[in-house]
């Protein structure tokens, strides 16, 4: 090896371990635009009153889908702004900042949104990209190419109208780096638990799915499934006739490029690795991977885990004994529109308790049907919900289990956990001063087995929709949530053995807001601790 070899060798060691602040100047558009192509305006919903169903409600599916009527234009353009269009905009020094209709890790918006759909009053039939700034679409394509996407979904009933969602990897790696690409699911879940509330409050039924022919998507909206890729499908509207199939993989190259996203990316080999065995490449391949996910049954771990004099059911008295005249739908909560344009993530809890009704109608909504594949019951057979409860009223503390088959928390661990709370949340103080905070975990073990690579991006994604559903039914009481990072191992430690073979996926601190809603800073006893044994204590022999 020659000296230029070793100096180019040291050279590119040198720039990989170097430690600064986040490079802004490759920090990627928030912004997918077409800048040859007409933005198309669509009906003025933020001027409007918007979904008036109550959020709870609205979680829960309590809204009669079979009664919908025609899918109209307005209640399209709904479904989009308050799923994903910018709500509020805030200038500060530095330039106008824009808040979004879900949340989202960094506030990076690694989530786009196709429209593809028949002739709507309004609309011609095509496929439009979804601009969140303006809430404008830019059409791709011309006439009705619907079939196209029914052969990929292997779905060929006509629904009005298909969403076709897609991961911008690079706008998340840009922050989180290998780990980014979960949180591209975590994101794409909350933006999804917004569209199906909002779709239950408008009376649209909408069908989520995860299994597709990914390549057929990615040239028909001319991304390369690399950078920009397909995550989820929505089928919205009810269908009136079946479809035929495409005749071919891609009609044509599209006429129009978007801006560069992914100018200045870096490459994070792992993220690439697992994304690139997770697409289905056939019609086979699809048919095997529905029926996988159609087939996943509950465990009947939670119905042997049983109740007992540790249980408390969501339905229970002051004495926390089961009533089943307890109406979990009774809680009044601000309507969905309201509880949308309103909401926002919380950067500091006030460590007042919060009411047990709130609580559980919360947890309750948070686990209602998901239309999809083996979510039908909400919870996947693979996922689980942890808490550690410091201040709900007449809720002992402690850590708990929330299990779906008897709708009630056991009791694991009675005890002051606040400060374990803030170290399990990354050294933060959100968890540590919340009421209750959410540890959504799952089994990768038995998901992979089942589902493949691309069980991993379902598992995340609902995971997200549970922690979305729980933003919005905290913040719909006058409460609050934020979604944050974790140690993983130390999660699934700490609930152990109950949570043996689990994973962390997913994190929302929820509770009572604090003014000023500001980062207060943490630092637990658990990291003052490690970090003197990370520096020798205790091994003076």
């Amino acid at each position: 090896m020659t000296t230029a070899d070793n100096a180019s060798v040291a050279l590119r060691f040198n720039e990989a371990t170097k430690l600064q602040y986040i490079n802004l100047d490759n920090k990627p558009p928030l912004y997918k635009v077409y800048p040859g192509l007409r933005a198309i305006g669509l009906p003025n919903v933020a001027d409007q009153t918007g979904p008036q169903m109550p959020t709870l409600a609205a979680i829960r599916g309590d809204g009669d889908n079979d009664q919908s009527g025609p899918l109209t234009l307005e209640k399209l353009t709904s479904l989009l702004y308050h799923s994903a269009a910018v709500i509020r905009r805030r200038q500060l020094s530095d330039g106008e900042v824009h808040y979004r209709a879900a949340a989202s890790a960094g506030a990076l918006y690694p989530t786009e949104i196709y429209v593809v759909c028949g002739d709507l009053e309004g609309l011609r039939a095509g496929v439009y990209h979804f601009n969140p700034r303006d809430c404008t679409l830019a059409r791709l394509r011309n006439n009705d190419l619907r079939r196209w996407v029914a052969s990929a979904v292997g779905d060929h009933a006509a629904y009005p109208a298909t969403l076709v969602f897609t991961s911008v990897f690079w706008r998340s790696a840009w922050k989180y780096r290998e780990r980014g690409y979960r949180y591209c699911y975590w994101d794409l879940g909350t933006v999804a638990a917004n569209l199906l509330a909002t779709a239950n409050a408008e009376s649209v039924p909408v069908k989520l799915n995860f299994g597709f022919v990914d390549r057929m998507l990615t040239g028909y909206f001319g991304i390369d499934g690399v950078t920009e890729a397909p995550s989820l499908v929505a089928s919205v509207g009810t269908p009136d006739v079946m479809l035929p199939d495409g005749p071919g993989d891609v009609p044509g190259a599209l006429p129009q490029e978007s801006n560069d996203l992914a100018a200045g990316a870096i490459d994070y080999p792992m993220s690439a690795e697992v994304h690139a065995a997770s697409p289905l490449q056939t019609h086979e391949d699809l048919a095997n991977w529905n029926r996988a996910a159609a087939g996943l049954s509950q465990s009947e771990k939670d119905e042997l885990d049983g109740t007992g004099d540790t249980f408390r059911p969501l339905r229970s008295g002051a004495d926390g004994a089961f009533d089943n005249n307890v109406d979990l739908s009774a809680l009044a909560s601000a309507p969905l529109a309201e509880c949308i344009r309103s909401r926002g993530s919380t950067r500091r809890f006030s460590r007042e308790a919060i009411p047990w009704e709130a609580f559980r109608s919360v947890v309750d909504a948070a686990g209602s049907a998901i239309n999809a594949p083996g979510l039908e019951s909400g919870f996947s057979p693979n996922l689980g919900l942890y808490f550690i409860v410091s201040a709900i009223e007449g809720l002992e503390p402690g850590a708990y289990y929330y299990n779906p088959f008897y709708k009630g928390l056991r009791l694991l661990q009675a005890g002051d956990f606040r400060e374990m709370a803030g170290h399990l949340g990354f050294e933060q103080a959100l968890p540590a001063d919340a009421a209750a905070v959410a540890f959504i975990t799952a089994d990768l073990q038995g998901i992979d087995r089942e589902l493949g690579p691309r069980g991993y991006r379902v598992v995340q994604t609902a995971a997200g929709i549970i922690g979305g559903r729980l933003y919005l039914g905290m913040h719909a009481l006058g409460l609050g949530a934020t979604g944050l990072t974790f140690y993983d191992d130390s999660v699934v430690e700490f609930f152990s053995p109950h949570a043996a073979g689990q994973s962390a996926v997913f994190v929302v601190p929820m509770g009572a807001p604090d003014r000023p809603n500001r980062v207060r800073p943490f630092r637990s006893q658990i990291a003052v601790s490690l970090d003197s044994r990370a520096r020798g204590a205790g091994q003076e022999g």
